[in-house]
């Protein structure tokens, strides 16, 4: 059966971990979704486990483009650090970006200031490591393909798993980034994944693709396809966790910053919209 988690995302460091999963599971999640925090993920993962949840996910979302390739460099050894952590720890997957990140204070523009081909060629080479690690560590890379990103849709992320035919690679499938870029047929990009998915987003959204043209509201209140993204759960048998991402601009203007009545609203969202079965 599925599990259903809750992302504590980056906008919630500094919580009480232990006290967080308690809450989440008295709500009625089973997993929970953390940033990575090196050297602290096995404690993270027992934590969880204490509290009847299991830690589905660690999120390491770095940027291999960036204007100072040293930097890019980093970015990868220290992925590369979590990967072995995590693979250590028995947390099974981890959470990637690609970059450029557009909301950082200096992203590299690609077409611009880079081609396309050195983007990618930068891109490639980070992941021909990244990949490598993760078949040795035994964790799969769970890739996200977001709103401003080299891999921003379903078809631009494709470009990059197909490299690798190997299970150690597949996507983390967030349904909201697919919409802005005006892919909103759930189902076919879930029968294109099949079991190179490893790990779901519940989050809707409505817009588009460009900086102040696009919100992630409430689930069932944006554009997803919720029973075409069932009916796509089901085609392809996905058994792994699906866990509610809560961007922190909606949490200030629902819920007042106020984490606990989010995940206890979102669990609502979920029932009312079917996914809990």
């Amino acid at each position: 059966m599925r599990k259903l988690g809750f992302f504590l995302n980056g906008s919630y460091r500094g919580l009480n971990y232990p006290e967080a999963f308690a809450d989440l599971a008295s709500v009625g999640y089973t997993a929970v979704e953390v940033p990575y925090q090196a050297e602290k993920m096995a404690e993270l993962g027992k934590a969880a486990e204490n509290a009847g949840l299991l830690l589905s996910e660690a999120v390491m979302q770095r940027d291999y483009i960036t204007r100072d390739p040293s930097m890019g460099e980093k970015n990868v050894e220290d992925t590369i650090a979590c990967i072995r952590e995590c693979g250590d720890a028995g947390i099974s997957v981890v959470n990637l970006f690609t970059g450029p990140v557009p909301w950082g204070p200096d992203p590299l523009l690609v077409g611009r200031e880079i081609a396309p081909s050195d983007a990618w060629g930068r891109l490639f080479a980070a992941f021909d490591r990244l990949a490598q690690a993760a078949e040795e560590s035994g964790v799969a890379l769970a890739v996200e393909n977001v709103w401003g990103h080299l891999c921003h849709d379903f078809f631009t992320a494709q470009y990059l798993i197909s490299r690798y035919p190997v299970s150690a690679v597949g996507v983390n499938f967030d349904p909201s980034h697919d919409i802005l870029s005006g892919n909103t047929d759930l189902r076919f990009l879930l029968n294109g994944w099949g079991e190179r998915c490893k790990h779901i987003h519940l989050k809707d959204a409505a817009g588009i693709m460009q900086p102040g043209k696009f919100v992630f509201p409430m689930l069932g209140e944006g554009l997803a396809d919720w029973n075409g993204f069932r009916a796509g759960l089901d085609d392809i048998g996905y058994d792994g966790t699906m866990s509610v991402e809560f961007e922190s601009g909606c949490l200030g203007v629902y819920f007042a910053n106020d984490l606990s009545a989010a995940a206890r609203e979102s669990m609502k969202a979920i029932r009312a919209l079917g996914l809990d079965k």
